[in-house]
C-alpha cells in the first residue's frame, strides 16, 4: 500500500539527500597549536583559556630613542578587527602592543585561535595594557578604545576594562595638523611614506584583512594571516616613530622638516607657549609662499592666538608685515591693523589711521593694475569704507564729548 506523502515531505527528502556534508573544523585547540608551531608563538595559559602570543622586536634609531626618553613609558597599540562598526558581531582578532627598551622597540601581537579564545586573548591584552602609564593610537580615540571597551563589555569583563591606563595620547589630530595638507591626507600609510620615510616590502590593504581572517578561519592556511601580521607590526612600530617625530620638530627640528604645514605647526608652537619660535616660522612661511591668500592665513592663526596670549602688539606687528606691498592683500592687512587697534588698545583714532591707510593703498593697487578682479577689488573696498566711515563716526563723537567734558570743567572751575 503507497503512503500519500505531501510535496513538502518530498522536496525535504531530495534536500536532505543531495545536501553535502561540511568537513568538521578543527577543534579549537589544534588550531591554536598549529598558529603556534607555524608563527613559533607562545602560549600563555590564562584565567578563561589559553592566550597566543607573537613577538618580535626592531631596532629604534638613535634620534629616535633620544626624542622617546624623556616622556612617559608608553605602551603604542593597534588592533585589527572583523569589520569596522563597533556592534556585537565585529571581533578584535589580532591586537599589537610596542614598548621602547632601550635601542629597539618590542612588539608583542595577540592572535586569536578563533572565537572561543577571545575571552583569553581580551585579558592578556588589557594586562599587558594595564602595567603601561599612557597609551598611544593612531583614531585610537574613535575607534581601537572604543572597539575593545565594546568586546570587554560584552564578555563582562567590567574589572579589567578598569585596569586600562587613564593618559592616552592619539597621535591622529597632530598628524592631520602637521601633515594633511602637504601630504593630501593624514592616514598612517601617507605619514609614513611622506614624513617617516618608512617603505614597506610587504603589506596587506586594510580592506583585506577581514577577508583573510575569515578565510582562515573557513580551513585556509595560516600562512595568509603573516601578512596582516607584518601589517599590524608596522603599525605600531610607526607609532613609536611618529611620536619621536613628533617630539623632533616641537624642539626645533621644524627648521629642517621637508614636509610640514606650517599653519598647522604654528598652533602648536603657540600652544607649547613658544611665542619666538611661533613668529619666526610664520615670517619665514610668508616669505617663502607665492600664495598670499596662504600669507594671510598664517598671519590671522598667529595674531589670534597672540591675542590669546596678551601679546596685542606682536599680533599688531605681524599684520604690519603684509602692508609693504600695495595690493589688495596689503588694504586687508591693514583693516586687520585697524580692527586689533579698536577692539583689543582701545586706540580708536588709531584704527581710523589703519582704515584710511587701506583706503589709500587700495587705490594704489588699483592703478598699478595690482588690484586684482573687480569683484575682489569692489568686496574689498566696501569693506575698507564701511569701517573707514564708521571709524569717523566714532572718532568725532569722542572728540565732540572730551570737548563738551572740558568745557564743563572750566565752567565749574
Amino acid at each position: 500500500m503507497l503512503t500519500h506523502r505531501s510535496l513538502t515531505d518530498r522536496l525535504a527528502t531530495v534536500r536532505y539527500a543531495t545536501k553535502p556534508v561540511k568537513p568538521a573544523r578543527p577543534p579549537h585547540d589544534d588550531r591554536l597549536t598549529a598558529l603556534a608551531r607555524w608563527f613559533d608563538a607562545r602560549t600563555d595559559a590564562i584565567e578563561g583559556g589559553t592566550a597566543l602570543i607573537v613577538e618580535r622586536s626592531v631596532a629604534l634609531p638613535v634620534e629616535a630613542a633620544g626624542a622617546l626618553a624623556p616622556l612617559t613609558p608608553a605602551a603604542y597599540f593597534d588592533t585589527e578587527t572583523t569589520g569596522l562598526s563597533t556592534g556585537a558581531g565585529t571581533v578584535i582578532f589580532m591586537a599589537g602592543v610596542a614598548r621602547i627598551d632601550g635601542a629597539r622597540i618590542l612588539v608583542r601581537q595577540y592572535l586569536l585561535p578563533d572565537y572561543p579564545h577571545e575571552p583569553a586573548l581580551l585579558r592578556a591584552l588589557v594586562a599587558d595594557l594595564g602595567s603601561a602609564q599612557r597609551l598611544v593610537t593612531y583614531n585610537g580615540r574613535s575607534f581601537d578604545l572604543p572597539m575593545l571597551a565594546a568586546r570587554l563589555t560584552f564578555h563582562g569583563l567590567f574589572r579589567e576594562q578598569a585596569a586600562l591606563p587613564d593618559i592616552h595620547d592619539d597621535l591622529l589630530p597632530d598628524a592631520r595638523r602637521l601633515f594633511r595638507r602637504p601630504l593630501g591626507g593624514a592616514r598612517l600609510a601617507d605619514v609614513e611614506s611622506g614624513v617617516l620615510g618608512v617603505r614597506r616590502t610587504s603589506d596587506c590593504p586594510g580592506s583585506e584583512v577581514p577577508a583573510r581572517y575569515f578565510g582562515y578561519l573557513r580551513g585556509g592556511s595560516p600562512d595568509i594571516l603573516a601578512e596582516v601580521l607584518d601589517h599590524n607590526f608596522q603599525d605600531v612600530v610607526s607609532l613609536a616613530l611618529l611620536e619621536a617625530e613628533l617630539c623632533r620638530l616641537r624642539a626645533g627640528g621644524w627648521r629642517e622638516a621637508r614636509v610640514l604645514d606650517p599653519r598647522g605647526m604654528a598652533l602648536e608652537l603657540l600652544r607649547m607657549g613658544a611665542v619666538d619660535d611661533a613668529l619666526e616660522l610664520v615670517e619665514a612661511a610668508q616669505a617663502l609662499t607665492a600664495d598670499h591668500a596662504e600669507a594671510n592665513a598664517l598671519r590671522r592663526v598667529a595674531s589670534r592666538l597672540l591675542i590669546a596670549l596678551g601679546e596685542v602688539e606682536r599680533a599688531e606687528q605681524l599684520w604690519t608685515l603684509g602692508t609693504r606691498r600695495a595690493s589688495v592683500d596689503a588694504a586687508a592687512a591693514w583693516i586687520e591693523v585697524a580692527r586689533i587697534r579698536e577692539r583689543h588698545r582701545g586706540d580708536l583714532r588709531g584704527a581710523m589711521e589703519a582704515a584710511a591707510a587701506a583706503s589709500r593703498v587700495l587705490d594704489i593697487a588699483f592703478a598699478l593694475g595690482r588690484g586684482g578682479s573687480l569683484a575682489e577689488v569692489g568686496r574689498t573696498r566696501l569693506t575698507v569704507e564701511r569701517r573707514l566711515r564708521r571709524l569717523r563716526r566714532w572718532v568725532h563723537a569722542a572728540e565732540r564729548r572730551a570737548l563738551r567734558d572740558a568745557r564743563g570743567r572750566k565752567a565749574v572751575a
